[in-house]
């Protein structure tokens, strides 16, 4: 009779433990959860912040490059007809004294409008040749150029 007893107690201690751990995963669940969703309003307002920013730099990036004319011509003296936009590998040709019929000068710019002043690679490649001379002049006239082509396909 102790025996059962026994056992009656243990199946009542048992299915104590089991409630209570019950409960106990409930409980641990929903905090989970909570933090979770608490975590996640968190790293949406950040990744939003973010993007705001990033939308906000690339815009005045754009603006900056389209009144870049104007401050050029105020500190380097180029008239703004006489620039011609590219975008890449760099902003802008510059015809010095071209819209005047006097040509002084042909000028290559990039324009910068963030916190760094450094060009990118392929701007210093740019750079590079062009402050080392290695620039020249190429006329194509399309007819001598379709006869050259059809003789090369021909052979």
């Amino acid at each position: 009779m102790l025996e059962w007893i026994l056992i009656f107690l243990l199946l009542i201690i048992l299915i104590a433990l089991f409630i209570k751990y019950s409960r106990l995963k409930g409980a641990v669940e929903s905090r989970a959860m909570e933090l979770f969703n608490l975590w996640k309003v968190k790293e949406e307002q950040a990744i939003r912040e973010d993007a705001i920013r990033r939308s906000l730099s690339t815009i005045i990036g754009r603006v900056g490059e389209h009144i870049a004319p104007v401050l050029v011509f105020s500190n380097y003296g180029i008239n703004p007809k006489d620039l011609r936009f590219i975008g890449t590998p760099i902003d802008y040709i510059g015809f010095k004294g071209l819209s005047d019929g006097k040509l002084e000068e042909i000028v290559f710019l990039e324009v910068k409008s963030g916190k760094t002043e450094r060009l990118t690679e392929r701007e210093k490649q740019v750079k590079e040749i062009i402050d080392s001379k290695k620039v020249r002049w190429v006329f194509v006239h399309l007819p001598k150029e379709m006869e050259k082509f059809k003789e090369t396909i021909t052979k």
